[in-house]
């Protein structure tokens, strides 16, 4: 697989989990708002899950390349 790929997917899937884990909490704690998306997922969601996976992907990164 071409490893630009590879990054990308890393990210999805850091950005998944990120969002998963913020609708399971919104569950838990009852707060349902009424302009979000589906009631769980708020546009500060969103966007704290793409800045959350750009850093986490970027750190990973670095990591593999000090190895």
């Amino acid at each position: 697989m071409h490893p630009i790929i590879r990054t990308f997917l890393y990210g999805l899937i850091v950005f998944i989990i990120f969002m998963v884990l913020a609708v399971v909490l919104k569950l838990v704690t009852h707060r349902v708002d009424e302009n979000a998306l589906f009631g769980l997922i708020t546009k500060n969601d969103f966007l704290m899950g793409i800045v959350v996976a750009v850093f986490v992907t970027f750190s990973h990164e670095r990591k593999k390349k000090l190895k």
